[in-house]
């Protein structure tokens, strides 16, 4: 039985609360991470540790990130979690033409937009990348904006490998008209 300190106690009800204000904010199931929780304080404070990855932006045009992290979501085939980066991209005030086109295979977004499409969807489909895309891409954005768009696409695979794990997962097949 693990046993945690009043501190981490403490740590952990404040988390508790903050997940409990985003899940009512987003309207986004967090029963996952309450299990995670009750299940091991300790292991979801490792989990904590690691979810301000997906958050992190400094040369990355907010555009790419979100087209990146929408297409990561679909490949990952969490209803749930797209509906949430959906949400979070029109909070963002992300133009729609780009939300659906991370959404409807590329369709309507400009050829640098469709490069950064084409790179998130071959990397999170773990195939073999076109040799000439990241270079090109290095060659338009720099090597800064692409480790930060990479990191952006393991964030965003965190969450629903998580929710499978603890048996948690919804299909985006569930949740068909997410794009109106």
């Amino acid at each position: 039985m693990e046993t945690i300190t009043a501190n981490a106690a403490d740590k952990i009800a404040a988390a508790r609360q903050y997940i409990r204000a985003f899940e009512q904010h987003y309207d986004y199931d967090v029963s996952y991470m309450e299990a995670l929780m009750d299940a091991s304080p300790g292991v979801f404070q490792v989990y904590e540790v690691a979810m301000p990855m997906g958050q992190y932006q400094k040369a990355a045009p907010t555009e790419l990130l979100t087209i990146v992290k929408l297409t990561t979501a679909q490949v990952e085939d969490c209803g749930p979690c797209l509906k949430l980066g959906i949400d979070m991209a029109r909070e963002n005030k992300v133009p729609e033409y780009i939300i659906h086109g991370a959404l409807k295979g590329g369709k309507g977004l400009s050829a640098e937009q469709l490069d950064v499409y084409r790179y998130a969807r071959s990397v999170a489909e773990n195939i073999d990348l076109d040799p000439d895309l990241l270079p090109r891409l290095e060659e338009r954005w720099g090597r800064e904006v692409i480790a930060e768009l990479a990191i952006a696409i393991v964030a965003t695979r965190m969450y629903p490998a998580l929710k499978r794990g603890l048996g948690y997962a919804k299909r985006c097949a569930l949740m068909p008209d997410l794009v109106a």
